[in-house]
């Protein structure tokens, strides 16, 4: 079985494991950020999260584990095209509204660590060069109100101590409601995903340049983007139907690409429900979806043409799964509503689904479902990855 590698983060048990075979093994403990999510580096097999208990950022690689001191609590991780440099931004943590401004600059080469105030709020995060100069820039994603603002990375670096104000060139021409990046290692060319559409920009002479809005081919919108590095594609689950979160039994659910280039678009129809973050790799993608009737399995190929193949594959329910006319992730008398977590390894031949709150994780190949346990419970569905794969650069 190839699935080993395959790394699952239980972010509420504090334990991360490797599964070798039909074993999972403690690799790891810390607390993962659960929305930042885990980021893979460019070059080789390494890995990085931001640990919301520690404050520090987690590198595994190279047969090592380090971790360098962050601000908390982290909402977004990204990192340049070579993975040299690593950006984490802050969020609520446990607080309903925004109140941290930090965000913390950390060299993986040096392991030497820049902290700075930005504007307040839960912004997401690129490093990208400037079309023109080729100089790197840390790009923050706002929101309520929205804007995009490129700040040069050596200035971040050389704010010195007691974590200076630091603030770069703005636009605010995006929508308000921004939530869910990407971005083409190849061209640096930035993806948001708003309610107006996938809004794209560069970073040229400094400045976010806005190219152009692609709308979503279908009613709704996304929340949560990928990327095909290799292609320069964004993938997106769009999501229509009642606004009402109380209602998402009647969601429709759509997978969308979009060639971040040219802003040609694929869409392909997925199963109604809850459809939270999925998984990519191989020109595959996998969304797990929930509802009443079944959760299911959706896996789709890609080929240069677009969506070739998809097949639906029925999951093992969940114990404890949302309750229909109540959000999904409300918490009930008997724990959290559960969810699930899915990845597709690099070669797009296995994909791993998580099964929220039951401990277990299902391994897919061709139709053939395996399922390994872990030790604690993987509520809220934890986190899995398989390290080594093409980097989009941010943490998911």
């Amino acid at each position: 079985m190839k699935s080993s590698g395959l790394v699952v983060a239980d972010h509420r048990a504090a334990a991360l494991y490797q599964v070798t075979g039909n074993v999972a093994a403690r690799i790891d403990t810390g607390t993962p950020a659960e929305h930042a999510g885990v980021l893979t580096l460019p070059a080789g097999d390494g890995w990085a999260f931001a640990d919301d208990l520690r404050g520090e950022l987690v590198v595994h690689g190279d047969g090592r584990r380090h971790a360098i001191p962050i601000a908390i609590p982290a909402e977004h991780i990204a990192c340049d095209p070579i993975g040299r440099y690593v950006a984490v931004t802050t969020g609520t943590g446990a607080d309903p509204e925004p109140w941290s401004d930090l965000v913390t600059v950390v060299d993986l080469r040096s392991d030497e660590v820049a902290r700075v105030r930005c504007r307040t709020g839960e912004p997401g995060v690129t490093i990208v060069p400037d079309q023109s100069t080729g100089r790197l820039h840390v790009v923050l994603r706002h929101r309520a109100p929205g804007a995009v603002e490129a700040i040069p990375l050596d200035d971040i670096l050389g704010a010195g101590p007691h974590v200076p104000v630091v603030r770069g060139a703005i636009i605010d021409d995006i929508a308000h409601d921004g939530h869910g990046d990407v971005v083409d290692p190849r061209s640096g060319l930035i993806g948001v995903a708003t309610g107006r559409g996938l809004e794209r920009f560069v970073v040229e002479r400094g400045v976010p340049r806005a190219i152009g809005l692609v709308e979503w081919p279908v009613p709704g919108r996304s929340y949560y983007l990928r990327s095909d590095s290799e292609d320069g594609v964004a993938l997106g689950v769009v999501r229509g139907g009642p606004p009402d979160p109380s209602s998402w039994i009647d969601w429709t659910n759509h997978l969308v690409a979009v060639d971040l280039q040219n802003g040609g678009i694929d869409v392909l129809s997925l199963p109604g429900g809850m459809a939270f973050r999925f998984g990519e790799g191989g020109r595959r993608a996998a969304v797990a979806t929930i509802h009443p009737d079944g959760d299911t399995l959706t896996s789709v190929r890609r080929d240069s043409a677009g969506f070739c193949t998809a097949e639906t594959l029925e999951l093992p329910p969940l114990s404890n799964p949302p309750t229909p006319g109540r959000v999904p992730w409300d918490v009930s008398g008997a724990g959290p509503a559960q969810r699930r977590s899915v990845a597709v390894d690099p070669t797009g031949t296995w994909i791993a689904v998580t099964r929220g709150g039951d401990g277990e994780i299902h391994l897919i190949d061709d139709r053939t479902m395996t399922t390994v346990s872990v030790p604690t419970d993987l509520d809220e569905g934890g986190q899995v990855f398989w390290p080594g794969g093409r980097s989009d650069l941010i943490g998911r």
